[in-house]
């Protein structure tokens, strides 16, 4: 079975003021940061043998997309073609599939730069009124949004930003259209024909929004989704349903159908989480 990983982007100079830096381009990685990329491609290439590399349009997960690409390569992962022209990205029916934007990112990843591309949607949960705001009482109120979402009060916004739904559905539309284009690829080349090694994805974004939209796909207990922070470059990796393109058909007719479809293997440094019944 084929599989996804939803991996935070390193530590950002916003990160270390504790600043709510949600709006694009945002800021860039520091040295730390992109050290962070790079052990995660370390770790990447002892659970995948090939992967298609992808990211927000935010700079930093550009920055970490094209460091974690480089290292993949370097510990002999297969890094398969997602950018623009690619097979892949003929099969991806989602919104705006590009090459980087971001200088440092092009200039970091060089030659692999071809084969990565970013897409819309899947950026940070949007800060709104608490935009780079660093005092206790934006933070507080941002993850208090944050933790309604994630017991299921979607329909709240965020002051001056998005509803819980409305950053659900942008994302997890653009989620199933990147695992629903790897299905096509696995049908294009069946196991035991030339180019037949199946690619999963990883797919660099952003701490709070891959937390709420794992808790939704997996089911899981709100409470612990919301105290499992995932740290900067760590990953929650999901398994892909063999049926994704019938659910994503699914899903587009009715949201609530994507709740629980998917199975969690690995919550950052949490493990995984335990089965929830409300």
């Amino acid at each position: 079975m084929s599989h996804l990983f939803l991996v935070r982007h390193g530590q950002t100079t916003s990160n270390e003021i504790r600043a709510l830096d949600t709006a694009l381009p945002g800021a860039d990685l520091t040295e730390l940061g992109r050290e962070q990329a790079t052990s995660v491609g370390r770790i990447l290439a002892q659970r995948s043998s090939c992967l298609h590399v992808l990211s927000s349009q935010a700079a930093r997960a550009q920055q970490t997309a094209a460091q974690l690409a480089a290292s993949f390569v370097d510990f002999d992962g297969c890094l398969a073609p997602s950018g623009p022209g690619s097979a892949f990205s003929s099969f991806f029916t989602g919104k705006d599939l590009s090459s980087f934007s971001d200088a440092t990112a092009t200039f970091l990843a060089g030659e692999l730069g071809e084969k990565l591309a970013m897409i819309h949607g899947v950026s940070e949960i949007p800060a709104g009124n608490y935009e780079m705001k660093t005092d206790h009482d934006s933070l507080v109120g941002y993850h208090t949004i944050l933790g309604s979402w994630m017991a299921g009060n979607v329909e709240l916004s965020m002051p001056g930003g998005s509803t819980g739904a409305q950053v659900l559905r942008t994302y997890v539309t653009q989620l199933l259209a990147l695992m629903a284009a790897v299905k096509v690829e696995e049908q294009m080349h069946p196991a035991g024909t030339k180019g037949s090694e199946s690619a999963e994805i990883a797919l660099v974004s952003h701490g709070a929004v891959i937390r709420l939209v794992a808790r939704y796909l997996g089911a899981v207990d709100p409470e612990w989704a919301f105290q499992g922070y995932l740290q900067n470059s760590h990953f929650i990796q999901l398994e892909i349903p063999h049926n994704v393109d019938q659910l994503a058909e699914a899903i587009a007719q009715d949201f609530l159908k994507g709740y629980g479809a998917f199975t969690i293997v690995e919550w950052g440094e949490h493990g995984r989480p335990q089965p929830y019944s409300p």
